[in-house]
């Protein structure tokens, strides 16, 4: 490993303990204290204009209770910590408001066009942080999840010798051994939902047909989202630690990603690596190899088509054109906007560490999102996120909807289209 590459894996590593159950830092109270001042400080900002409710998930699936909107929460926090409740018996309510959030973004992207542009989803994260640091959360399903991202290497709870079982016979790349200029980073859900192997393999497949130079990680391991959303800072310090240690070593130019949270976290979180590494979602990777090297769509698509837009793709990147480019350039297909769509995409209700937990009443946020991709005419729901495909894969099923719309990954798609055998 060069002393470039030696420098960017120690920018990451962050003083991180043998168990989860201990401190972030060896010093707890300042850590501790550090999070409380920062929560007090956003939160005293706070113009309570409630502008940030606008399009909040939270409003939909919580029948807009004022504590329950982005600066509620922020203020909830910031009376908890005021008043002791992190003491007393109220704490579990405290707890079960803040991880209410979906971590969508529609409340900062708000905020910053609205009103004082306060970053509330790095003040509910704080929170988090901070209930977790004095072990008080996460949600009990929450803390298996944090669990089995530490012993078993992904919040599922899988054994991690069965995590390339989604390839069936198909031939492939396995880095560091051998070397490729693309890594095809699959991620958790679609490494070990049965319901999602044949994305995986349909997704190796295009790459295969358009001809790229790519590979996967023999021993790919979670990327730390769903630890860093729960709360459990050191964790993801030391999934960090672990992915950009196996990336250096695999040499490769480009990371595409098959989920919009993994896409997020290299890109966000991961400090300095795009100075090495590029990292795309697949359809920016897609949209610009398809339309560098042009493909013949042998099968026409005569289907309706509405896309959903992940959060992490778009509210938190302005990811809207690339998925919407490739649909389009499938023959046949008719593609149909929902009414809340783009920046003002309704959540599937998965994001925030509650694709492991239930959290809300009847309706949840992916039956009314499908009752809106019904309301367009469209017979199939387009996405392009592994949580978002099963979250609205389950509200079809569950509404019983199932023959008159199905929810289908971008990738699926592309792959009917071009006939790949």
């Amino acid at each position: 490993m060069t002393k470039e590459q030696t420098d960017l894996k120690e920018n990451l590593l962050m003083e991180t303990s043998e168990s989860m159950d201990e401190p972030l830092y060896m010093d707890q109270d300042r850590y501790i204290a550090e999070l409380k001042a920062t929560i007090l400080d956003a939160a005293s900002r706070c113009r309570n204009c409630n502008y940030c409710s606008i399009g909040c998930p939270l409003s939909d699936s919580t029948r807009g209770f004022i504590s329950q909107s982005p600066s509620g929460l922020m203020q909830s926090v910031k009376y908890g910590i005021r008043w002791d409740m992190l003491e007393n018996e109220d704490r579990e309510d405290l707890r079960n408001l803040l991880y209410l959030c979906t971590t969508c973004n529609n409340c900062v992207l708000t905020c910053k066009a609205k009103a004082t542009a306060i970053p509330i989803l790095e003040i509910i994260q704080a929170g988090r942080n901070l209930l977790r640091e004095l072990m008080i959360g996460p949600l009990p399903e929450q803390r298996k999840v944090l669990k089995d991202i530490y012993i078993n290497g992904n919040p599922y709870g899988e054994n991690p010798a069965t995590r390339m079982d989604w390839l069936g016979d198909l031939a492939v790349k396995r880095l560091p051994q051998d070397q490729a200029e693309v890594l095809l980073f699959v991620g958790c859900t679609t490494s070990y939902d049965s319901k999602l192997f044949s994305l995986g393999r349909k997704m190796v497949q295009l790459l295969d047909a358009l001809k790229v130079d790519f590979g996967v990680l023999s021993e790919e391991t979670c990327c730390g989202h769903p630890a860093r959303v729960i709360g459990d800072e050191a964790l993801f310090q030391e999934k960090a630690a672990q992915n950009v240690d196996k990336f250096l070593k695999s040499g490769v130019k480009t990371i595409v990603t098959v989920s919009p949270h993994c896409y997020n976290t290299f890109v966000k979180e991961y400090p300095s690596i795009g100075q090495n590494i590029k990292v795309q979602h697949y359809t920016q990777f897609l949209a610009e190899r398809i339309q560098k090297y042009p493909v013949k769509w042998r099968i026409p698509l005569p289907r309706m088509v509405t896309y959903h837009d992940p959060c992490y793709l778009g509210k938190h990147h302005r990811i809207y054109e690339e998925p919407r480019e490739l649909l389009r350039a499938v023959e046949g297909i008719e593609l149909v906007e929902m009414a809340q769509s783009r920046e003002n995409s309704l959540c599937c209700g998965g994001g925030g560490g509650r694709m492991y937990t239930e959290v809300e009443d009847n309706p949840r946020l992916a039956e009314t999102r499908v009752g809106q991709a019904i309301e367009t005419g469209a017979n199939l729901i387009a996405t392009a996120c592994p949580w978002c495909h099963t979250m609205l894969r389950n509200a079809v099923e569950d509404m019983n909807l199932q023959e008159k719309i199905e929810v289908k990954d971008i990738a699926e798609i592309l792959f009917e289209a071009m006939g790949i055998h």
